[in-house]
């Protein structure tokens, strides 16, 4: 084969002529195309290799977003949105390229961050280059350093240009990224002493060896010396321009070959203007070209037939995940030890089920879900060092706010003023249940007239229930709280005795509420009850979900009419709480009944008491009972006053009762 080359400096054409070249041996498969000059590309025959790297190259550059670190499946995905990945798409790509990705405690790193920490720096930079398989920026690279070597990532970053330009296997463009020097064409062999320049045979020769050292021979780039002859190739960007003058991917060494052949100059002094670099550089920020991993530019359009092969690739890897994704999860003591330092230093209730997924990326639509809770809920349980709050949440004894551990002062009951009537005898008497009229009996039993400090001994029902009826009554509107008395026992958690839960009510607002089975309260529903327009009697329906500490609390915007306080009548009460230390029961019920002339339920009686006086139901039902001024009709409920009778004792049957 005879090729006439012209080069600036000569005055004449020389003649180069070639013998047989080496035989290339690609290290991975190609993509093949069908070439068509003014029509479009073709792709006829895919490699599974290109597209696996090209889209392993994208997750990999994901890691190096920010500074490194494990990241979780999802947290991967959200780096690499762009290529349209479910989680289980990611996971399988990343469990089926074990030479690119590992994993441990359920979280992936590259694998070429598990190198020895004494390594050379410039082999790790190779490595790290060579596993990406494109240039690297020289921030990413230096953080990358940094946390292997433990070093400032400023140190690195201000050292990589010079080891980049001094290495025999790196280069770095005029942007900063650094790549491998085998990408390019490199004619560093060729020096002007080996070779006479004035005779055409050793001109010849040197073109010979340079295309032997770069694994090329001239049949292979005969082709694009014809179609890149007459470009001006002092000019990197005339690269861009032969590439889309092919439309088809072309080997970089071939473009660096051309950039070097066609400004060769044989002077003996060697002028030398080729710069593979640039060359490189400008086809890869030309936007028009992608990279492959094989050494070739692809016209950017490939990516998307590449992540489409991929994709195809990666949904025959899902049929056949691994067995190790649904073992139960095994806590090692280290790991262990690591959850807790870290809970330990974290303001907050900490979710065991959030750190499952966190951690081990283990969701509630894992299999192993329920065993993997339980595991984690046991070990953190076990290790003491975390207090258990219910459920899945751990935190610090700190974390739970002091007024949840305390029963409120407005719930305690003041002593009663000594005030007596003529002969001598206290006003406010307390005497035996078996005195109460019978229907009093059972109203003194109703959940809603029992309080905190002043309920009946809990015991289980026959069957829990699955919603409750609750019915606020003040102070508890203004404290935010429930008593526990209107709640059976088992439909909230027995234990601890301390624990948080979650109220989710009717516009689907979450409150993490705090229950003490020791104070009987539960804590922390201020705000919600503060929307309520009701003083007394609004009606609630608390119910199970599928979550053992979630619950359903929704208002049901009706009012039970036995607690109802209007805004007036609310003002009136408070107005004889400023007089209650003088009075009794006996005659504040006198005073709350003249408001009542129709008369008025045991239940709304001992409400209305409650808030001018704190008091207890035994208390109210024996005052009640005792004097004859306190009138309750056969078979009604109702209570009324008779004026007359208001000033005698206590009638002979409550006297018989009489405890105090």
């Amino acid at each position: 084969m005879l090729l006439n080359v012209k080069t600036d400096n000569l005055a004449a054409p020389f003649v180069v002529k070639f013998g047989q070249g080496c035989q290339i041996i690609p290290e991975v498969v190609w993509i093949r195309y069908t070439l068509a000059r003014d029509t479009p590309m073709v792709l006829t025959e895919t490699s599974t290799r290109l597209d696996l790297d090209y889209l392993a190259r994208e997750v990999l550059q994901a890691f190096m977003q920010e500074e490194p670190m494990p990241l979780r499946t999802n947290e991967i995905r959200e780096r690499v949105a762009h290529l349209g990945l479910s989680s289980a798409e990611l996971r399988a790509l990343l469990l089926n390229m074990p030479e690119k990705f590992f994993q441990e405690e359920r979280r992936w790193q590259p694998l070429y961050r598990k190198a020895h920490r004494y390594s050379p720096t410039l082999a790790m930079i190779e490595r790290i280059v060579r596993a990406v398989g494109a240039p690297v920026s020289r921030t990413a690279i230096a953080y990358e350093l940094g946390n292997h070597y433990r070093r400032s990532y400023e140190y690195y970053e201000d050292i990589l240009p010079q080891m980049a330009h001094g290495s025999e296997t790196l280069f770095i463009t005029s942007d900063n990224r650094i790549g491998l020097r085998e990408w390019l064409f490199v004619p560093d062999w060729i020096e002007p002493i080996p070779y006479e320049w004035e005779r055409p045979e050793e001109r010849e020769r040197a073109v010979h060896d340079a295309l032997f050292y770069n694994d090329l021979k001239w049949d292979e780039v005969e082709r694009y010396v014809q179609l890149g002859r007459g470009m001006d190739w002092t000019r990197p960007e005339v690269a861009v321009e032969f590439l889309k003058k092919l439309n088809e991917p072309v080997s970089n060494r071939v473009v660096g070959f051309l950039g070097w052949y066609f400004t060769l100059d044989p002077d003996p002094r060697w002028v030398f203007p080729y710069d593979g670099v640039a060359l490189y550089e400008a086809v890869l920020n030309s936007g028009a070209y992608v990279w492959g991993s094989d050494g070739n530019w692809y016209p950017a359009d490939v990516a998307k037939q590449w992540l489409a092969s991929a994709k195809a690739q990666i949904q025959e890897w899902l049929q056949a995940m691994p067995a190790e994704e649904t073992q139960p999860l095994e806590l090692r003591q280290d790991e262990v030890e690591h959850i807790v330092a870290n809970l330990l230093k974290t303001k907050g209730i900490a979710r065991a089920s959030r750190l499952l997924e966190e951690l081990f990326e283990v969701t509630p639509k894992s299999r192993t879900f329920r065993e993997d809770l339980d595991t984690l809920v046991n070990a953190l349980w076990s290790d003491g060092r975390l207090v258990w709050f219910g459920f899945d949440r751990f935190g610090r004894e700190s974390d739970v706010p002091e007024y949840v551990r305390t029963v409120p002062s407005v719930f305690e009951f003041p002593e009663l003023p000594d005030i007596r009537n003529e002969e001598g005898d206290r006003y406010d008497v307390l005497i035996d249940p078996e005195g109460y009229p019978k229907s009093l009996r059972d109203e003194v039993l109703d959940v809603r007239a029992q309080d905190v400090l002043d309920e009946e001994t809990p015991a289980y029902p026959d069957q829990v229930p699955d919603a409750v009826r609750i019915v606020l009554r003040p102070p508890h509107k203004d404290l935010g709280t429930i008593p526990l008395c209107q709640i059976p026992l088992g439909f909230l958690p027995d234990e601890p005795p301390l624990q948080q839960l979650t109220f989710i009510d009717e516009n689907d607002q979450a409150y993490e509420v705090w229950l003490n089975h020791e104070t009987r309260l539960i804590y922390g529903l201020f705000d919600k009850f503060a929307e309520l327009d009701p003083i007394s009697g609004a009606i609630f329906m608390l119910e199970r979900t599928d979550q053992p500490d979630v619950y359903r609390f929704r208002y049901t915007g009706e009012v039970d009419p036995l607690l109802a306080i209007s805004a007036s009548r609310y003002e009136r009460l408070l107005n004889l709480q400023a007089q209650a230390d003088a009075m009794s029961t006996y005659h504040l019920l006198i005073e709350l009944m003249r408001d009542h002339p129709r008369g008025a339920d045991f239940l709304t009686l001992h409400n209305e008491l409650n808030i001018v006086r704190r008091t207890r139901r035994e208390r109210t039902a024996s005052v009640l009972s005792a004097y004859p001024c306190f009138e309750l009709h056969r078979g009604s409920p109702v209570w009324h006053l008779k004026e007359e009778d208001i000033g005698k004792p206590i009638t002979k049957k409550a006297r018989s009762y009489l405890l105090e």
